[in-house]
């Protein structure tokens, strides 16, 4: 009965991994045109202040919002990749039924954690919104800082449940999710 249920659940499983890999691939896109930006910014800035004397007052604050925009990305492409932070050492030393409770339990605890963080960012954006703060040196809503919090845990909440339903119904994570990335190079 399980076997079957597991077969029945193929066809779903293909389709989220689909899109969990596309929705990855463009967070991860996002993620590094914004660390490039800041980085152009920086250096940029440092070069104008050095030699001309000069700063231009947004680019401090945008670099900032580049920032924070790439590390939320890019927090939720390591959960997809299984490389956010964790401590194993007692998963890695039970095995059988406890191991796969334990990790049943981790991912049960993930998910409660992003669904949070995901929630908790989209009232404090929507406050900020409402609010019509802006950022200071520019004319930006300061939203689209606050955005990044509840999109990168809508990310994290996609993926942590898509990892949730393999563990159930395979009884492990899919692997080498890293390697399919980066075109077969772990």
């Amino acid at each position: 009965s399980t076997e079957r249920l597991c077969c029945n659940m193929e066809p779903i499983m293909k389709k989220l991994h689909y899109i969990e890999d596309k929705l990855d691939r463009l967070a991860s896109v996002i993620a590094i045109m914004t660390f490039a930006v800041m980085s152009v910014l920086v250096c940029m800035q440092v070069i104008s202040r050095f030699f001309f004397s000069h700063s231009f007052q947004w680019a401090e604050e945008m670099g900032r919002y580049l920032f924070i925009w790439s590390t939320m990305l890019a927090s939720a492409c390591a959960v997809h990749t299984h490389l956010n932070i964790g401590v194993d050492i007692l998963v890695n030393n039970i095995k059988g039924k406890a191991q796969f409770t334990v990790k049943l339990l981790a991912q049960i605890f993930m998910i409660l954690a992003v669904y949070i963080i995901a929630v908790y960012g989209s009232e404090q954006t929507m406050d900020v919104y409402s609010a019509g703060q802006t950022a200071t040196s520019f004319p930006v809503s300061a939203a689209v800082l606050y955005l990044s919090v509840p999109v990168s845990g809508a990310l994290m909440l996609f993926y942590t449940t898509v990892q949730l339903l393999e563990l159930i119904f395979y009884g492990k994570f899919t692997e080498n999710k890293i390697r399919n990335f980066f075109g077969g190079a772990a």
